[in-house]
């Protein structure tokens, strides 16, 4: 009777792509240890480390529902080659959550996504839920603590970042969190159209409608998805700070970490170069918002996709070649 109970559980596969992460043991020790029901998480992992296959890994409880896939450093061509990677060992599980590797929970956090979903569905057929979440610290005696532990009624919408601009040649835009309160206070998620790498949670067949783009670097990566997404008729929400059952820890603007894969002293061992990595990035997003462009499966169908895209986003990407390029 149990074992059948257990049976009918949805199951969750997390997307995990880590690069030198310090924090890899801390965040999948609490993916697992926070879930209400663990035996039904499964994680697809690509550690890009020079500690390849942990010893703390083979004795994780869990490690059968980890599908493990170690790469050197030196070999990596950035996140959403590595997120290409983590999205191939997708098995048919029933919703997908992507995380960056340096990630803290909630207790009970695959309950509530999943009963948030189902809510949302009422409303759309194919929801996604995406946001930044709110932020995660260490203190002074090296516990990780909330950056904000009581949780608003604000809803984290993404928007994009006002002093990030299109060019005629340059389609990679910067976001950032907006908070809003809203009436009635019955509203839990506001539809959008920015997705938030670090934090989405839909149908697990979202790994084999919106196929990360491997040959993207790191900038854009959240653009492509945004409006392929959108063009297989998934519909962004943004949740209530106290619904996002999950924690990210930022780094510093402008500081430089051991941990960046454009780091140079990482980036000189490489036969490739991360400026090339990322010029081949720029390209490709700008020959995806541009009309005619064929990037196969990490492309659209149709420039009217683009164009609906570009009015629910309020971002005249069909435009900017009209738009003078800044000079320096």
């Amino acid at each position: 009777m149990q074992a059948n109970s257990l049976q009918k559980l949805p199951t969750i596969f997390v997307s995990v792509a880590a690069y030198c992460e310090p924090h890899l043991q801390l965040t999948i020790h609490h993916l697992f240890s926070q879930a209400k029901h663990p035996q039904r998480i499964f994680v697809g992992l690509v550690d890009q480390s020079e500690n390849l296959n942990p010893d703390w890994l083979q004795q994780f409880p869990a490690h059968k529902n980890i599908n493990y896939v170690g790469l050197s450093p030196i070999d990596s061509r950035g996140v959403s080659w590595a997120r290409s990677i983590a999205f191939s060992l997708y098995n048919d599980q029933d919703y997908l959550l992507q995380i960056d590797s340096h990630t803290l929970f909630d207790q009970g956090w695959d309950e509530l996504l999943v009963e948030q979903f189902k809510q949302l569905k009422n409303s759309h057929p194919t929801p996604l839920i995406s946001t930044y979440p709110p932020g995660f610290r260490f203190d002074s005696q090296g516990r990780a603590v909330a950056d904000e532990p009581l949780k608003s009624d604000e809803i984290f919408f993404i928007d994009r970042d006002p002093a990030s601009a299109l060019t005629a040649d340059r389609a990679v835009l910067q976001f950032r969190v907006v908070r809003k309160r809203v009436e009635p206070p019955e509203i839990t998620h506001l539809p959008g159209f920015h997705v938030g790498a670090c934090f989405l949670f839909t149908t697990g067949d979202f790994t084999q409608q919106v196929p990360y783009d491997p040959y993207l670097y790191f900038r854009g990566e959240e653009q492509s998805l945004s409006l392929r997404a959108h063009a297989k008729g998934y519909q962004v929400f943004h949740s209530r700070h106290n619904l996002i059952p999950l924690y990210h820890l930022y780094k510093e603007v402008g500081k430089a970490y051991e941990g960046q894969h454009w780091h140079p002293d990482m980036d000189a061992k490489r036969h490739t170069p991360f400026g090339w990595l990322q010029q081949r990035s720029n390209e490709r997003i700008n020959a995806l918002f541009t009309p005619g462009s064929d990037l196969g499966a990490y492309g659209i169908d149709s420039p009217a996709q683009l164009e609906s895209f570009c009015k629910l986003s309020g971002i005249d990407y069909l435009g900017r070649t009209t738009v003078p390029v800044k000079s320096d």
